[in-house]
């Protein structure tokens, strides 16, 4: 393939990308690629310009940035069936990168680059959050509700660049932390309640910049795992944060983990949900998994 649409973020990676972006550029002309590009200047832009080239024609949209851009691409360039209506290709600037650790993407910029135009169309399983007002978000690495979910929020809501925002939400997230009562309903089983500190619904093994959140799943199996962190105290999730960066979160009783096609969340007070780190709308949610959904160049 050498044409493409190129959506960068020039945010991402605390301002790195716009910095980096002539190199980039350069590298792709280099390649022969030839392409057009456009750079994002709020939350939401990305989906945008990706729906347009789309309209375009472009066989190709790439995105340039972190994770979150990652994200909107995929949902510009996907239709509400979970149709993909072009390739996506991803050269990831950002801090967390988790998808380049579950989809296998370059870890060089430059080796992405050449991919784009050297590599192949690779399918994998793309993560659905479905509100009850009918609106529908596609997610590539997890989604969630609860704790995490709140951090994101508070990180966006914040403003800046860099990671100063995240970790000021995170202190804030942890003197605020007390768990919420939460139902969980996996593929029409019984309906369970119980106060939760989170739950995260994950395509791949990676999420939160490196968190080892769910160690068996693959993003090609159609199926999610679904992580459910219980009533964690304030000192204790503290202590297990750590863990979760290895995997190692799964020995502490309160963590279960189960492989689910669909699960619906909800409780009596809305919770805060989000898809691929970005803060979305509260629950009730009903997470969902589309096999093969995603077209990525890789």
């Amino acid at each position: 393939m050498t044409r493409a649409f190129v959506v960068v973020n020039p945010a991402a990676g605390g301002g790195r990308t716009a910095r980096t972006w002539p190199v980039i550029a350069a590298e792709l002309n280099r390649v022969g690629l030839t392409f057009e590009s456009a750079w994002t200047t709020r939350r939401g832009h990305a989906t945008d310009l990706a729906r347009r080239a789309v309209g375009a024609g472009w066989p190709l949209v790439v995105a340039v940035g972190g994770d979150g851009t990652l994200n909107e691409v995929v949902n510009g360039v996907t239709d509400a069936a979970g149709t993909p209506l072009a390739t996506t290709g991803a050269i990831l600037t950002g801090r967390g990168r988790d998808a380049r650790r579950n989809l296998g993407l370059a870890v060089d910029w430059r080796l992405g680059a050449r991919r784009l135009v050297e590599g192949d169309d690779v399918s994998f399983d793309l993560g659905a959050a479905e509100w009850t007002d009918g609106t529908r978000r596609f997610f590539v690495s997890a989604a969630g509700a609860g704790f995490d979910a709140a951090v994101a929020r508070r990180a966006a809501s914040r403003g800046g660049f860099g990671t100063l925002p995240y970790v000021l939400a995170l202190v804030e997230g942890l003197v605020a932390h007390r768990p919420v009562p939460m139902t969980i309903q996996a593929d029409g089983g019984a309906e369970e309640a119980a106060p939760v500190t989170m739950v995260v619904v994950a395509n791949g093994a990676y999420y939160g910049g490196g968190m080892k959140i769910a160690p068996p799943a693959d993003p090609r199996d159609g199926v999610l795992d679904l992580v459910a962190i219980g009533a964690l105290t304030r000192a204790e999730l503290l202590r297990w944060l750590p863990a979760v960066y290895r995997g190692a979160h799964l020995a502490n009783p309160k963590v279960t983990l189960r492989r689910a096609r669909r699960a619906t969340i909800a409780g009596p007070s809305p919770i805060p949900t989000h898809v691929d780190g970005e803060p979305t709308a509260d629950t009730p949610v009903t997470f969902g998994i589309l096999a093969r959904a995603l077209r990525l160049r890789r």
